[in-house]
């Protein structure tokens, strides 16, 4: 009897050390970002909210090879004459479950906030999804991302375009989005503003 106690009592420590050391690992792994942030030229949002969605997107690390995240790309890199900049590559990391904020009259605040796994990720930008755009790399316009200064806009892009003959023309020329590296177990406040007036700029 006291044999069976005995191996009843281990049995019941190792699935409980189990199931306690499964729950620690999981929990390691539970990290967010969060924060708010300030729309300017809100009342722009009435005009387009039923031709797509304001969503608040966070991209891996940046990487040209494979094409992944939010960087500088270099004059060339798509090809000989085709000029460089600085935006997004690849699929953002949230791409299939972005945070999708709902329009309400007269509000300029709005607080998010994403679930991701502890790492290092190339920015975070709030952007409209145009749908009825087509071409992936003109769909978003970016609103604005989070660039390390609360009071100031940043679009986070740089844009340029061979205008004839070799002119390299520079259409948009923002500061880059902060890169942000998020522990585990941490939870990182990150508030930016935005401005919804760049539609009327990005969609002409």
């Amino acid at each position: 009897m006291k044999n069976s106690v005995f191996l009843f009592t281990t049995a019941l420590l190792a699935v409980s050390t189990l199931i306690l050391g499964s729950c620690k690992k999981d929990e390691n792994k539970t990290t967010k970002v969060y924060g708010t942030i300030t729309l300017d030229n809100a009342d722009k949002w009435a005009t387009w909210q039923d031709s797509g969605v304001v969503e608040v997107t966070i991209f891996p690390a940046f990487s040209l090879d494979p094409p992944a995240g939010w960087g500088a790309i270099p004059d060339g890199f798509f090809g000989p004459g085709v000029p460089g900049g600085t935006f997004a590559v690849g699929a953002p990391y949230n791409s299939q479950n972005p945070f999708i904020f709902t329009y309400k009259p007269g509000q300029t605040t709005y607080d998010y906030e994403i679930e991701v796994e502890p790492g290092t990720y190339s920015a975070l930008a709030l952007g409209f999804r145009n749908n009825s755009v087509t071409d992936p790399s003109l769909k978003t316009a970016t609103l604005g991302c989070y660039w390390d200064n609360e009071a100031t806009v940043s679009h986070g892009v740089v844009i340029k375009a061979d205008v004839g003959g070799g002119n390299i023309m520079t259409f948009f020329d923002y500061p880059a989005p902060a890169t942000i590296t998020v522990k585990a177990n941490e939870q990182k406040e990150l508030n930016f503003k935005a401005d919804f007036g760049f539609v009327d700029v990005w969609y002409q």
